[in-house]
């Protein structure tokens, strides 16, 4: 096809598959078929308010779905935070009660450690929440 309007009598009907240059063919032809300009101008303004009907339903979903996904991103890193600070409390613990069974002095640098690796992952942690949940703006 060229995108010439063809002839009355090669314009598909109804029920035929319409192609992309089909359409070109038929809205140009579609006068002469009885159909006037305010038809065809109703028929494309309901075209266009199921597209953005389609559109905002599309985005509905795709918030949803995200809200999913950060709703379990949020519990994966919180999970963590709770593994990391039990697992540093049953460390410290333990060493802290072998120190005392043998009546020794915990070092300082222990302590500074437990501290400073702490503080690393909970900036870690409020660097992705940040980015996960901030705004974008």
């Amino acid at each position: 096809m060229t995108g010439q309007p063809r002839d009355e009598k090669e314009v598909p009907s109804s029920d035929t598959h319409i192609g992309t240059e089909d359409i070109f063919v038929t809205a140009v032809s579609a006068p002469k078929n009885g159909m006037s300009e305010s038809e065809l101008s109703v028929i494309l303004q309901q075209e266009s308010a199921t597209a953005e009907t389609r559109k905002i339903n599309a985005d509905a979903a795709d918030k949803e779905k995200l809200t999913e996904l950060k709703e379990s991103y949020a519990g994966m890193v919180m999970f963590f935070l709770w593994f990391w600070f039990g697992a540093l409390c049953l460390l410290m613990v333990t060493y802290l009660t072998y120190q005392m069974v043998l009546g020794l002095e915990i070092p300082k640098e222990i302590i500074i450690a437990a501290f400073t690796s702490t503080a690393v992952v909970v900036g870690l942690v409020g660097y992705i929440l940040k980015g996960l949940f901030g705004s974008k703006t």
